[in-house]
């Protein structure tokens, strides 16, 4: 992935160009959608997957620049972002963001057939949260926010790869809320694992703070490479242990530890979804509209005093959870797609 230029690029440069180049889809907007229903008819697609993509993208990039110019009347309303991290400013924030979520979701729901589904939802109660979630597939972060913002009622503190800033409205709204950009970088790991402890730091009853702790979306490759690299390390428990789970990446256990150790009251929650098995690949993602399955979710919420706090046991307890998020995948992807245990 290329890394996104300097904060002040990205703002000046990057954000309005988006913006202007959203309102001129936005104009040409009848003649893609034109173009998309040729090719459907062309294709004999009778699902219309094409016209529902191209659909849903110009709703996606209008509502991207509605919500940049949002941003923009936000900071202005700061003192050109003297305020900005004001109580009052922050929930300002957090309610443009459910509405900006609400927005996108309304579009997946109607133009794609996306659902989301949670198998014997976790019945919402109080207390810190650090959520660890299975990383696969296209949009799982905002699947993940917006269940978490929109139905338990959570201010998320993200940890996200890097390049993620390349989105305008990601790269800002995460600038100015508690989140944290990562990059694969084993020179300056000891920094970030220092800035995840800061930012799980002071978590209340409204929070949840979210890492993926495998780092990248799941692919196979990914997986081999992973298990080799356990094995040149010397960690051949662990290699081993994740030869036997088929849909996941092994877990990495630095970021999630010093998120625990900064919170110690917080009970931990692992997700899991079928997001990746339910997408497949965006190259393919049009033929399979609309999606005719819902994304299964599941949360497992565990308390503090059942969290491990040290090093060899979390690996050891982390590695488990992993290995049951592997088989309820497996129980729960749709038949198709199931690999072979």
């Amino acid at each position: 992935m290329i890394r996104p230029p300097p904060r002040i690029l990205r703002r000046l440069v990057l954000a309005p160009l988006v913006v202007l180049g959203c309102l001129g889809l936005t104009v040409l907007s009848p003649l893609l959608l034109a173009g998309a229903l040729v090719v459907d008819a062309v294709q004999r697609r009778r699902s219309l997957g094409s016209t529902r993509l191209v659909a849903f993208g110009l709703v996606y990039l209008a509502t991207e620049a509605a919500m940049i110019v949002a941003l923009l009347v936000l900071w202005l309303v700061s003192g050109f972002g003297l305020l900005v991290r004001t109580r009052a400013l922050r929930s300002a924030h957090y309610a443009v963001l459910r509405g900006w979520l609400r927005c996108v979701s309304a579009a997946a729901t109607w133009l794609l057939g996306l659902r989301i589904e949670i198998v014997d939802p976790p019945e919402p109660r109080p207390g810190a949260l650090l959520v660890f979630g299975r990383h696969a597939g296209p949009g799982n972060s905002l699947m993940m926010v917006r269940t978490l913002m929109l139905r338990f009622g959570r201010r998320p503190r993200v940890v996200m790869l890097g390049f993620l800033q390349w989105d305008p409205v990601i790269d800002i709204v995460a600038h100015r809320l508690p989140s944290l950009f990562i990059e694969h970088d084993p020179e300056h790991s000891d920094g970030f694992v220092r800035a995840i402890a800061t930012l799980a730091t002071g978590l209340d009853d409204h929070d949840a703070f979210v890492l993926y702790p495998e780092g990248r979306d799941f692919t196979e490759p990914l997986r081999l490479r992973a298990i080799a690299h356990l094995r040149r390390k010397g960690h051949h428990a662990a290699a081993a242990h994740a030869e036997t789970m088929d849909r996941v990446l092994p877990p990495r256990h630095k970021g999630p530890l010093a998120a625990i150790l900064a919170a110690p009251e917080a009970d931990v929650v692992l997700v899991a979804h079928t997001a990746l098995e339910e997408l497949g690949s965006l190259k393919y993602l049009h033929h399979r509209l609309p999606l005719t399955r819902p994304i299964k979710a599941r949360y497992w919420r565990v308390p503090a005093a059942k969290v491990p706090h040290e090093r060899e046991a979390l690996i050891a307890w982390l590695y488990e959870w992993w290995k049951t998020i592997d088989v309820w995948i497996a129980e729960h992807a749709p038949g198709d797609l199931r690999r072979a245990g």
